[in-house]
């Protein structure tokens, strides 16, 4: 019942905006989903006029198929998450994936909070909700039609089965490992961001002398989880593969971030026509500006994988391994700088954009009009009447300067405690027998710091700084903020010298 209050809190934040939010992704997304409800006779796709030419669909027949072009851009989104909006649209509206987010939402913060702190109370638990849907990019996130909410969740459900599993009962350590499995799949950077913090867990249980039984059991369900995801994605893609006989793969990410920093231009200047990548030579009079441009600009003197035809989008896939290569090898310092820059600007840059951009967009273009838009946003054609009856009834300046502002005095608050509590009794020299080597509290909150880092470091680095990238997950901070605030209170300290001597 606590739970279901808690998600209720989290889901007024999208009634009171008038609709769930989608972003340009999300109808790939759902064309994923058409095929794998098909493939596995869960549901039809449907095949109306409009259906039939939408520039997105992956389905073996359509229209957009015949030169093969979305296959390009497919691998870059999960068929499972996709799976997912495209039941709810089904069954029920974008309502019932916001509902759903919400409660998973709400749920991994109960389970979270009981497992770091097992005194604290159901008021404490709603007082945290309530602030988190009124202080963070939390329930923008949950009523958004992108896998973005299950990076954060992730994060937790990592921390809690690496350093507080014996808090919770057998049922619900599967429940999250489900959790996990399941945010691992909606996306392929939450399984380097995975892998990142397993080994960040396992490291620290080694360096504080855990039990090799204890190391060895948590590390098991960590890996079994990638294995597991992994092998969900390549199955998808054989079977896709021998469906349509064209592999789905994912843009050329790396690549266009090397050319955007810069390193790639250089490399190019100095090999071409030739080197690892004879077809990018085809560009060099691009002004390649940013990975975006590159990668998704329909202008022909501007975009490069948008713009140009199966063949050399998948030329320049395919040479995309020994282009980074080269790039690296020739200057690694500048590849490095640049992407510590590129991470340091991510973690910086967290305030929320998309998920508060109004649908009515969808409605002055009318390539949008054969996507399945119609379908997945709720009475979009409302918008086209009275466009700013769509906006989002928040203000996005307010609400960027309260997130900013929670953000920093919740990082300055977990800075200083962190360094007062001698990172929460984790460096404490001698712990009373009996204590795990490694107390769950302190080790769940520096594997969700880490977590909050790792994740602008992997997305700045890998694709671009956009706001949502981080947005998705910075809630975590004044959440944890929280926690620690109630952990002072449960142990009645007050970090000061001589408490920490105690």
């Amino acid at each position: 019942m606590h739970v279901l209050f808690a998600s209720a809190v989290l889901f007024a934040v999208a009634a009171a905006n008038g609709r769930p939010s989608v972003f340009n992704d999300t109808v790939q997304y759902y064309s994923q989903g058409e095929y794998l409800a098909w493939r596995l006779g869960i549901a039809l796709p449907d095949l109306d006029r409009n259906r039939l030419t939408d520039p997105t669909s992956v389905m073996p027949e359509s229209h957009a198929m015949r030169d093969k072009t979305p296959a390009t851009i497919a691998g870059g989104r999960s068929p499972f998450y996709g799976l997912v909006l495209v039941l709810a649209v089904r069954f029920g509206t974008l309502w019932l994936l916001a509902a759903g987010q919400a409660f998973l939402a709400a749920w991994s913060i109960c389970i979270l909070i009981r497992a770091m702190l097992p005194a604290a109370s159901p008021i404490f638990y709603q007082s945290v909700i309530l602030m988190l849907g009124l202080g963070t990019s939390l329930p923008f996130f949950a009523a958004f039609a992108m896998p973005d909410l299950y990076a954060g969740l992730l994060i937790i459900a990592l921390a809690i089965l690496a350093f507080c599993p014996a808090q919770l009962t057998p049922w619900e350590r599967s429940m999250l490992w489900v959790l996990l499995v399941a945010s691992l799949t909606f996306h392929a950077a939450n399984i380097a961001l995975a892998a990142s913090l397993s080994v960040a867990a396992l490291a620290i249980l080694a360096v504080f002398k855990t039990p090799l039984r204890l190391v060895a059991g948590r590390a098991g369900w960590l890996a079994m989880s990638i294995l597991v995801a992994v092998s969900m994605n390549w199955a998808f893609g054989a079977i896709y593969r021998a469906d349509v006989g064209v592999a789905q793969r994912t843009p050329p990410f790396l690549m266009a971030r090397l050319l955007a920093d810069g390193p790639g231009r250089d490399y190019l200047a100095s090999a071409c026509p030739g080197g690892a990548s004879p077809t990018l030579c085809r560009f060099t009079n691009r002004p390649v500006a940013s990975e975006d441009e590159i990668l998704w600009s329909d202008d022909p003197l501007k975009g490069i994988f948008s713009t140009s035809t199966y063949e050399i989008r998948t030329r320049l896939r395919d040479e995309e391994p020994a282009f980074v290569s080269a790039v690296v090898a020739r200057d690694p310092v500048a590849v490095i700088t640049r992407l510590l820059q590129n991470g340091l600007q991510q973690l910086m840059t967290f305030y929320v954009a998309e998920p508060m951009s109004s649908p009515a967009r969808f409605l002055k273009l009318a390539w949008w009009d054969r996507t399945a838009i119609q379908r997945i946003v709720p009475d979009l054609q409302s918008c086209d009447a009275i466009p700013k009856s769509c906006d989002v009834r928040a203000n996005p300046l307010f609400v960027a300067i309260v997130h900013i502002v929670v953000v920093i005095a919740a990082w300055i608050f977990i800075v200083w405690s962190t360094v007062k509590t001698r990172c929460f009794d984790l460096f404490v020299p001698a712990r009373p027998g009996g204590s795990d080597p490694v107390p769950p509290f302190a080790g769940a909150v520096v594997l969700i710091v880490v977590g909050v880092i790792v994740n602008a470091m992997i997305c700045g680095a890998v694709s671009g700084v956009f706001a949502r990238y981080q947005a998705r997950v910075i809630w975590l901070i004044p959440l944890l903020a929280l926690l620690i605030a109630a952990w002072f209170r449960q142990n009645r300290r007050v970090p000061s010298p001589g408490a920490m001597a105690s």
